[in-house]
């Protein structure tokens, strides 16, 4: 008899619908949840990691302002570090320091100053000239 009991009741608590055991409804939406939820912490600190290194980018005291290839592994490169500027020259191997730059070659010049610097180069130019005409003899002095 307690044989007979015992199978019954274990056969009661396998039948579908019964009120006994885990109900998987619940068991499924608690996972789902708890899936969801891990997901917005993921990319909520991923959003705050990624403006926090932004933050500290901005911050950095050394910047690469400009680089120019020279042909094969050989560039020139403008440095900013804090307030001083550096022509760096990189080559495959090495780093040399070529030059510190003044902070006004940083700046796009204004047509003011191209217009400045073509009078210059004008006068440089008729000088040069006049020097070059000076050093030369005449075709007539050395012909005869």
């Amino acid at each position: 008899m307690a044989l007979h009991s015992f199978l019954t009741v274990t056969l009661a608590e396998t039948q579908l619908g019964g009120s006994r055991g885990p109900d998987m409804t619940r068991y499924l939406i608690v996972c789902a949840v708890l899936l969801v939820a891990v997901a917005a912490l993921g990319l909520g600190f991923r959003k705050l990691i990624s403006r926090t290194v932004a933050a500290r980018a901005a911050q950095r005291s050394l910047a690469v302002v400009d680089v120019l290839p020279m042909g094969g592994k050989r560039k020139l490169a403008v440095v900013r570090c804090y307030d001083r500027t550096f022509l760096l020259g990189l080559g495959e191997r090495e780093i040399a320091l070529i030059s510190e730059l003044d902070a006004a070659v940083e700046f796009a010049p204004t047509p003011a100053d191209a217009h400045a610097f073509a009078d210059v180069l004008a006068r440089v130019r008729k000088v040069a000239a006049r020097s070059e005409s000076a050093r030369m003899p005449s075709p007539e002095g050395v012909l005869g």
